[in-house]
């Protein structure tokens, strides 16, 4: 084993320039896979903080479970089967959450919630002078909802407890008051599909990163709402509920959903379609950069061969002397690991140095209009994973390319070399 390693050592040194470039090749396709990672990642972590921080964990909805479980019971029915239905449909019976207040107080005793608020929202139209923009009217306790979300601290202008002192306040988010034209202490016009108007004084100004926040929501005290939708009592609601988990929230939803007898969603249901759009656009960017490392692999196999060809002659002379095919292979597998291991350290060294600067020293850009996300600095995700998965598949290519390039090697027959006859 030591004469395999050190001949594998003098073939890599006899051209360090050559070897030098193959492990530069390594060590960037190594150095772009990881930041490309860390930056997708980051993308769905800055994300996620951005949504859990002004969303409810979990909503339960104003869908009752036995109506649910009697609709399937219904899809199940087969065309020759009779159906009794002992209730005509009531096409106008908005689904609702019987006793909201009261529900909501109960659930925030059971053991993993720590906040609960009774909200509903209605599409409206806000006016400002002759600005009229659509808009989703959100109706909530103010005190209730900061034990839920962190709305109360996006508040970039006016306070969100005015909220409690002016029963037609409205706190609109930044880019809906800048179409508006609308600042702090302007008086807004709201209609409702039922046609009812109601004035709203413009007590804050709300910035949260989402565009579905920043673009088209105002919240308002819930009984405003209400007024407007042309809602009585508990119509419209929903209970947007704060837990102590934020992931793994399957058993509480059960126990939430036997206690209320409503369906409950989790965050990650209700972003469905945004979490799986940045999981995909960033499964895309691995593919592609991960070519990158098939490249180097290339080039690592391309560098073998060439000694390979070089070194026929030498192989056939080991060979005369007693060296198995096992040992030339092992000789040509050491020197592909060796290229692949230098390359994967520096690549790792340099892709850690560059997510560190960029860290500390951030790229800031303007927020892209109608954007899913206020996405205005570089957010890089740091995970120690990255360089484990890395440098694994960085060697395994590297092995490859290796067997790949030695079957030449281990062919070679030492009398047609020595006589010159290959």
């Amino acid at each position: 084993m030591r004469e395999v390693s050190l001949l594998a050592w003098r073939h890599l040194s006899s051209r360090p320039r050559q070897s030098v470039l193959t492990i530069a090749g390594v060590a960037l396709g190594v150095a772009v896979f990881v930041f490309t990672v860390s930056m997708m990642d980051g993308l769905l972590v800055f994300f996620t903080q951005s949504l859990i921080k002004v969303s409810p964990l979990l909503t339960v909805l104003p869908e009752r479970l036995d109506v649910n479980l009697a609709r399937d019971q219904l899809r199940r029915v087969s065309s020759d089967e009779i159906v009794s239905i002992s209730r005509p449909p009531v096409p106008d019976d908005r689904p609702t959450i019987r006793g909201a207040t009261a529900l909501a107080e109960r659930v925030r005793s059971v053991p993993g919630v720590v906040g609960s608020s009774v909200a509903g929202a209605a599409p409206v139209v806000l006016s400002f002078g002759t600005i009229a923009e659509p808009a989703i009217l959100v109706g909530l306790d103010p005190g209730d909802e900061a034990t839920v979300t962190e709305l109360p601290r996006c508040v970039v202008q006016g306070r969100w407890d005015r909220l409690a002192i002016r029963r037609d306040g409205a706190v609109v988010g930044k880019d809906l008051a800048d179409r508006l034209g609308a600042q702090v202490g302007d008086r807004l016009a709201a209609v409702g599909d039922a046609g009812q108007v109601r004035e709203l004084e413009v007590v804050g100004i709300i910035a949260t990163g989402l565009g579905a926040v920043d673009e088209s929501s105002a919240y308002v005290n819930l009984s405003v709402a209400q007024g407007v939708a042309g809602w009585g009592g508990d119509e419209g609601t929903e209970i947007r509920l704060r837990t102590v988990a934020i992931t793994n929230l399957d058993g509480l939803r059960r126990r939430l959903q036997a206690v209320t007898g409503h369906r409950v969603e989790t965050w990650e249901e209700t972003s469905q379609a945004s979490l799986k759009l940045f999981r995909m656009i960033g499964l895309t960017t691995y593919l592609l950069t991960g070519f990158v490392l098939v490249v180097a692999g290339l080039g690592i196999a391309n560098k073998l061969t060439t000694i390979i060809l070089d070194k026929e002659r030498d192989i056939a002379v080991l060979r005369s002397f007693g060296f198995s095919r096992g040992a030339i292979r092992g000789v040509f597998l050491i020197e592909g690991l060796l290229l692949g291991a230098s390359g994967t350290a520096v690549g790792c060294l340099t892709a850690a140095a560059v997510i560190e600067y960029f860290t500390v020293f951030p790229i800031r850009f303007a927020a892209r209009e109608g954007a899913v996300l206020a996405y205005t600095e570089l957010f890089l995700a740091k995970d120690p994973r990255y360089y484990l998965v890395i440098s694994v598949a960085a060697l395994a290519i590297s092995a490859i390319a290796a067997l790949v390039a030695v079957r030449r090697a281990v062919r070679v027959v030492p009398v047609e070399v020595l006589r010159g006859t290959a």
